[in-house]
């Protein structure tokens, strides 16, 4: 074994840094495909049960005022994007919550992402 085979303590902190930005761009990645699964599903912001839940809790001074001043289409695109946020919100909330737990419960050694010590661990048979 000759000294360039060992690593020098920033390397291996380089290293350990870059991989953990690796990792958070996956997360990041699989939230975001997660909160498109959601809005396409029980979070779309415009079945009536969501549109319902949204008006409720969104703050509609700036659409009242809208109203008021006969400013129907412009309150209109203001109400859509209101609802829109809200239940954006709603499932990213939802999708980080979700992934966090998977990342949680995945296997140390891979996170999730597949190695022989899952199969032995976990049972898996893939």
């Amino acid at each position: 074994m000759s000294l360039y085979d060992v690593p020098c303590a920033v390397t291996a902190d380089l290293n350990r840094y870059l991989a953990r930005l690796d990792e958070d761009d996956r997360r990041d990645e699989s939230i975001d495909e997660r909160t498109e699964e959601l809005l396409a599903g029980d979070y779309a912001p415009f079945i009536a049960d969501n549109l319902s839940e949204a008006l409720g809790e969104i703050d509609i001074e700036d659409l009242a005022k809208q109203l008021a001043d006969g400013k129907e289409a412009e309150a209109g695109a203001t109400l859509a994007k209101l609802v829109r946020d809200y239940w954006d919100a709603s499932a990213r909330r939802e999708a980080e919550r979700q992934i966090d737990n998977e990342l949680a419960n995945a296997c140390p050694r891979c996170r999730g992402r597949g190695c022989r010590h899952c199969d032995e661990d976990y049972g898996r048979d893939d």
